[in-house]
């Protein structure tokens, strides 16, 4: 069916939300003649964002207001992510499929019960040093890089073949797996109350707790490590976190190892349809 052409009043109006809109960004931003020659050096990137952001709102979908609603803070948007990571660049066909395949009411409800947060995967498959990578221009408020530089990573295997998808939402605890400090690998994996969870990878893990800093400035795991389904060279299982000043560490941990700071990630993911 063809859409019905504009009137010309909708289109004054859109005019208009454009200039307000262009008056608050360069106010807010103040980005001078050396910020605006950056914007202009990636021009293409904000195109993409715009119109992104355009084809969402104008979709008869629904929208992330029940999302929004019920999960907060803990619910992070692709635009926001594009915003943030201006390199990170969802397409118009992916940002609509992420409006359309929100989960429905009771399954968001279920996960702020949980204490999970809730973001997009990212535009295209990541490994961690992809991850690394991507976020490498946040800085702490001190300045420091965001990762540690865990150099011991770089040649191992993890770091290249696990991954993080492309399509579809990644929902993850913000704190450890209820229970799950003190105890080993296997005792750990026993407390995963449903076939929807699932220990993450470090590409996983290291997208949410990045981004979730990006976005919001919160620091997940700030005080304590959780093991992921990474496994190096040595058949130890990788673990994230002690997320603080210093930056996000990587570090691993024999399975049988209890400690009262080390607990399990978990979490779950929701597809977009094909």
């Amino acid at each position: 069916m063809t859409a019905s052409p504009i009137t010309s009043e909708q289109e004054e109006h859109f005019e208009s939300i454009l200039a307000r809109a262009q008056k608050r960004a360069r106010k807010k931003a103040n980005p001078g003649r050396d910020g605006m020659q950056r914007l202009f050096a990636r021009s293409g990137e904000f195109e993409n964002w715009f119109v992104a952001g355009f084809i969402r709102f104008t979709a008869n979908l629904s929208d992330y207001t029940l999302a929004k609603s019920i999960l907060g803070d803990d619910f992070i948007t692709a635009e926001e992510i594009m915003v943030a990571r201006p390199d990170v660049v969802y397409s118009p066909e992916q940002i609509v499929q992420l409006v359309a395949t929100i989960p429905s009411e009771e399954a968001l409800r279920s996960l702020k019960e949980n204490g999970y947060g809730f973001m997009p995967q990212p535009p295209k498959a990541l490994s961690l040093l992809d991850v690394q990578s991507k976020m490498s221009g946040i800085k702490l408020p001190n300045g420091q890089p965001l990762f540690v530089d865990q150099s011991w990573y770089d040649k191992q295997a993890f770091a290249k073949n696990d991954l993080i998808g492309s399509t579809g939402w990644l929902a993850t605890k913000k704190a450890p797996v209820n229970g799950s400090l003190s105890k080993n690998w296997n005792e750990q994996n026993a407390l995963l109350l449903t076939k929807a969870e699932h220990v993450p990878n470090a590409a996983e893990a290291s997208w949410f707790i990045t981004i979730f800093f990006g976005v919001r400035g919160v620091r997940i795991f700030e005080n304590v490590y959780v093991r992921t389904s990474s496994v190096d060279s040595d058949g130890h299982h990788v673990v994230i976190g002690d997320f603080d000043a210093r930056g996000l560490i990587l570090n691993d941990y024999w399975d049988y190892t209890r400690h009262g700071s080390l607990g399990l990630a978990s979490a779950r993911k929701f597809w977009t349809e094909s």
